[in-house]
């Protein structure tokens, strides 16, 4: 016979869906806010238009009424049916059956082959920004001396649009490279889902549907519907390395594979490096089980460093020599290509902006104002929520450290009911859940970092791409921390919610992007 929580476990839990809740009703009232300013007379927003300064939840104000009246009413009846179940039926932490896990996934790679369809059937006209106008007429340009063939901005990404449009542009009449990006930008969509269905398998992240759920809404799944830029097979790339990270933790995938595959994704957008030390992070552990035997010590510490080294080392190797062949080497990365855009400048200026390409000051409101809105744009829900689950997780741990302190001290040896992170019951060794826990606040605090200091030469809204990868492993780690603090009914009724939310933020967005739309004169 299973046992009941305690009431106390029962109260926490309520006050953990109600901060959840409130997430969720301050973002859906933020976004109706938005939905009463002023609208954007130009194509591009001025900077005093009120667009600059809630350009995250703008895309809300495209959505006719209709849309808009069905997202809030989603929300609320998701929040409003749980308290209506908890208040007549509380205390509700079954477990979930093999049976319905399977009948999960059987949902899971339904929504996925609808998603991959919906992919081609709405392609967004997304030419507003100036590197997508660059990408589109470059690449297709009359004169081959002049075309855009190679960049070091994304190596591998660029070469594989202008060679496609080489192939096939001929037999097919395009005009310009639209086309190969709405052929390419959804089979990376595919890898996307593949590696997130992947995600969803892992007992780490159980029940399924929650880093499903959470990954399939993002706003960056704008990347699939034919986007044009270069960040679409970057981020299908960053989420496999997420799941084959956390493999080589759970001993299910080898170091080698998860560093190749972060090497590639290193050539498709080299602004994915900010990944790599959570890769060293994986050579260490792998370090660390080596080292318990004394007589393969050396040899873990070589096997290790290879495991690492080399993929990087061909992958990079193999890169650079095929720039260099194609007429675009070194010697372009270092002058006309160089890092840094137009002004080759790397990071937020700290006092004062200096040229047309920096436009504020690293703690400056309007700088702190963009960050907030690419967290607004790409994953609304996601660090509200992270904090939330991060602090509940946090009290929890003390709690169960003071219980068993004391139970040591006292002799006591029964088990603690309420286990926190260190012995997830989701997984079978409390050492790897914890071990993937550092993972993930390595990748995510890397990333994060990345996107406040790095500077976008063409402001935040127009430079949301860059950062959108940053999502990925803040919203894995969620995924990770939400099982570890609510349980059963209080689980989907904490989140459901939050989901709902950001899936209708992102359809809203999509929408917006579908719409006809011309560059000004």
């Amino acid at each position: 016979m299973t046992k009941q929580p305690s009431a106390k476990s029962s109260e926490n839990s309520r006050l953990l869906v109600t901060a959840l809740h409130v997430i969720a009703l301050g973002l859906l009232g933020l976004h109706l806010y938005v939905r009463t300013l002023p609208p954007t007379p130009d194509p591009i927003p001025a900077p005093e238009s009120a667009e600059t300064a809630w350009w995250g939840l703008w895309p809300i104000t495209y959505l006719p009424m209709w849309a808009v009246a069905t997202g809030v009413i989603a929300v609320i009846a998701s929040i409003f049916s749980y308290w209506l179940i908890e208040l007549r039926r509380p205390q509700n932490n079954a477990k979930q059956t093999p049976d319905a896990a399977r009948s999960i996934q059987s949902v899971l790679w339904v929504l996925s082959i609808v998603l991959f369809a919906a992919f081609f059937l709405f392609p967004i006209v997304h030419t507003r920004w100036g590197d997508a106008f660059i990408l589109t007429k470059g690449i297709a340009f009359p004169d081959p001396t002049l075309r855009l063939t190679r960049s070091w901005q994304a190596p591998l990404d660029v070469a594989l649009h202008s060679e496609v449009w080489l192939w096939f542009h001929e037999p097919f009449g395009w005009k310009d490279a639209m086309p190969v990006y709405r052929l390419l930008s959804p089979l990376a969509g595919a890898l996307y889902l593949l590696a997130a269905l992947a995600l969803s398998r892992h007992p780490l992240l159980a029940p399924a549907w929650l880093p499903y759920g959470l990954l399939t809404t993002l706003g960056l799944m704008q990347l699939f519907f034919g986007y044009v830029e270069n960040y679409s097979f970057a981020a299908a790339g960053v989420l496999a390395y997420l799941w084959l990270g956390l493999g080589v933790i759970s001993g299910r995938q080898p170091l080698w594979l998860a560093a190749t595959v972060l090497a590639v994704t290193h050539a498709t957008h080299p602004s994915t490096i900010v990944l790599a030390p959570s890769l060293l992070y994986l050579g260490w552990l792998s370090v660390q089980r080596g080292w318990r035997n004394r007589a393969t010590r050396n040899k873990t510490i070589g096997a290790v460093v290879l495991q690492i080294a080399l993929p990087m080392m061909l992958v990079g190797g193999a890169t650079f020599a095929f720039m260099e062949a194609s007429g675009h080497g070194v010697a372009a990365l270092l002058s006309t290509d160089r890092p840094g855009g137009g002004d080759a400048r790397w990071f937020v200026p700290l006092f004062e902006t200096t040229t047309r390409w920096e436009h504020y000051t690293m703690a400056s409101w309007p700088h702190i104002r963009d960050w907030l809105n690419n967290q607004l744009l790409v994953a609304p829900i996601v660090l509200p929520s992270l904090v939330v689950a991060g602090v509940a997780w946090i009290q929890r741990e003390k709690k169960i450290r003071r219980l068993r302190d004391w139970r040591v001290e006292s002799g006591d040896s029964t088990v603690v009911r309420s286990l926190p992170i260190s012995q997830s019951p989701n997984l079978q060794s409390p050492v790897s859940s914890l071990q993937s826990l550092r993972f993930l606040l390595i990748a995510a605090a890397f990333h994060l970092l990345f996107t406040f200091v790095w500077n976008p030469d063409y402001g935040g809204q127009r430079d949301w791409d860059l950062f959108s990868l940053a999502a990925l492993p803040t919203t894995v780690l969620l995924a990770l921390l939400l099982p570890n603090v609510l349980r059963g009914r209080a689980l989907w009724g904490g989140v459901a919610p939050l989901i709902i939310l950001q899936a209708w933020h992102t359809i809203a967005w999509i929408y917006q992007n579908t719409l006809p739309w011309q560059w000004p004169d």
